[in-house]
């Protein structure tokens, strides 16, 4: 059967975003001790206003010479977000993905609530699970046990 995001998301015990108040050092600290990439960016009403990146800060900030201290995550932010539901399947996300030119994806329900983010590494482990099941289910199918 066909994994979705929402068996990549649904054991996770807790979904980051940052203040769009934080200032960039703050945001790099937070992305190292998470060890994650990207987190999303939230108003203060808790909606997600965009993402934040890795890639945002060494582009933005650092090859810019600006301070990092001195600058808040929501000036150099992705805004363009690109959501999809937790019910969309694996490999389409990871089309939406390469189509987009993106490595983040922002999961919301129905309801428009922020669930979190899958990234193209965590669609790629959860295919590579898919594929060990189905290679077993296979196995027992070619090699049964009488």
């Amino acid at each position: 059967m066909a994994k979705t995001v929402r068996d990549i998301i649904k054991d996770r015990k807790e979904v980051y975003c940052l203040s769009n108040q934080t200032t960039v050092a703050e945001a790099a600290r937070f992305l190292k001790d998470h060890g994650i990439r990207a987190t999303g960016v939230c108003n203060l009403s808790g909606k997600i206003v965009g993402v934040v990146s890795q890639s945002d800060i060494s582009d933005k900030v650092v090859a810019e010479n600006y301070r990092p201290s001195e600058v808040n995550v929501q000036s150099i932010s992705s805004t363009n977000l690109i959501k999809i539901s937790p019910d969309i399947e694996v490999s389409a996300a990871m089309q939406v993905m390469l189509e987009s030119g993106v490595y983040h994806l922002i999961v919301e329900d129905a309801a428009g609530n922020f669930l979190g983010m899958v990234s193209m590494r965590d669609c790629n482990a959860m295919k590579v699970e898919e594929e060990k099941e189905r290679a077993e289910m296979l196995k027992d199918y070619a090699f049964p046990n009488y």
